[in-house]
């Protein structure tokens, strides 16, 4: 289905492998399997981000009371966890497509930081310039990597981008996560980019490349959610990693909820399948929507969107819902572009995603709804969307001339 990005740094294992808040050896059963994990990334020439919080402890499941880096005004623990990353890092020659999210969703309550948000910016910049001395810019700098998107009222962006402009820690690429409310239009690339381009003006720090690194709510990780998010991203020319809603053994287990298996509660139980319909999304989007990607629009009410490429066969259209029922209306205009005739009838085929057994079915190819002949005129097609459940999404394709 395509692999380009993995995320990972032993989030919640047991003992001996809990994080640098319980000592060195729970570091480095921590970092053995952040170690593991860019390895298969890379046999697949995927990227790898590293996560710091995670590697220290801070993952949610640390016990009350414990120390972040920076408390009580000492840096001497942070000073040398990083300097241990960065042991491990050489030692394991991890330097080719890495980057290192510095925190994870400090902004998020006591989740993952207990510190304010001078002693993160603190932190920040310590982790930064050492990072970059010893590796210069061949290790990718992400961040701030919080749970909310910029807006101009949220303190945790606004300091951020104050900050890195006064010492020149500049992240390589702006990060932030998109997990929250469908209905909420700040959840949406198309509020947040003209927000960040204005937010970035204003504070004197250039633009670079955005990596939303989780998105998606569990709810969404459907056939129509991802077909939304395949089609959001794409438009926006935004790299994305899905969000891993799962938790324990489990977390490092299903690709994101992309897998399951019949005995999902053992590590070590195999017969796994591709699961929910969704897998099939990706795996289409991947294989079969070749040649080049042409301008799609998305529509008024933010909640359907598309994603369409001309190959040297077929016209592919995925189109995905945000966790929507209702009516909607696929307009193709241009269809001389690709040999056709400005009038006529045109034989669409119709691919159905389905959900069925929910995020554990082992559902299978999608299904071939079969060829529905088009009438047009005027240069362009429309036909309808029934969007009967909130699930399910589809893909059309048609000949080119």
């Amino acid at each position: 289905m395509g692999f380009n990005y993995g995320r990972g740094s032993g989030a919640q294992l047991g003992a001996p492998a809990r994080g640098w808040i319980f000592g060195v050896t729970e570091f480095q059963g921590r970092f053995a399997s952040a170690v593991s994990n860019y390895q298969t990334a890379r046999r697949f020439n995927a990227k790898f981000i590293l996560l710091l919080n995670d590697l220290w402890g801070a993952d949610g499941t640390q016990p009350a009371g414990s120390v972040f880096p920076g408390d009580g005004g000492s840096w001497t623990s942070y000073d040398s966890f990083i300097s241990d990353i960065i042991s491990g890092i050489n030692a394991n020659n991890m330097l080719a497509g890495l980057a290192i999210d510095i925190w994870n969703e400090a902004d998020l309550g006591t989740v993952f930081w207990n510190g304010n948000q001078q002693q993160w910016l603190t932190m920040w910049s310590r982790g930064y310039e050492a990072f970059r001395a010893a590796f210069g810019t061949s290790v990718q700098l992400f961040g701030p990597t919080l749970a909310g998107a910029p807006e101009t009222t949220n303190t945790w962006w606004t300091t951020f981008l104050t900050h890195v402009k006064g010492d020149g820690t500049i992240p390589d690429a702006y990060v932030w996560h998109l997990e929250g409310n469908t209905a909420d239009v700040n959840d949406d690339l198309q509020t947040n980019i003209p927000i960040l381009n204005s937010m970035l003006s204003s504070a004197g720090v250039p633009q670079k490349p955005i990596v939303i690194d989780e998105y998606g709510t569990f709810a969404e990780q459907c056939p129509g959610g991802s077909a939304w998010w395949i089609s959001r991203l794409e438009r926006f020319n935004v790299q994305g990693l899905r969000g891993n809603w799962l938790s324990g053994t489990q977390l490092h287990d299903f690709f994101a909820s992309l897998l399951w298996k019949p005995d999902p509660t053992s590590a070590t139980a195999t017969g796994y399948w591709t699961n929910g319909g969704r897998s099939s999304v990706y795996q289409y989007y991947n294989q079969m929507m070749t040649g080049h990607r042409v301008g799609t629009t998305g529509s008024i009410d933010r909640l359907m969107d598309s994603y369409a490429t001309v190959g040297t066969d077929k016209v592919r259209i995925l189109v995905g819902g945000r966790q929507v029922t209702g009516t909607w209306q696929v307009t193709v205009n241009s269809l001389s572009s690709v040999g056709l005739p400005t009038s006529g009838t045109l034989d669409i085929t119709t691919f159905q995603f389905s959900f069925t057994g929910s995020h554990t079915g082992n559902v299978g190819a999608p299904t071939n709804l079969g060829v529905v002949a088009h009438t047009y005129s005027g240069n362009s097609v429309s036909f309808p969307i029934f969007q009967t459940d909130t699930t399910t999404t589809w893909a059309f394709e048609f000949n080119v001339a």
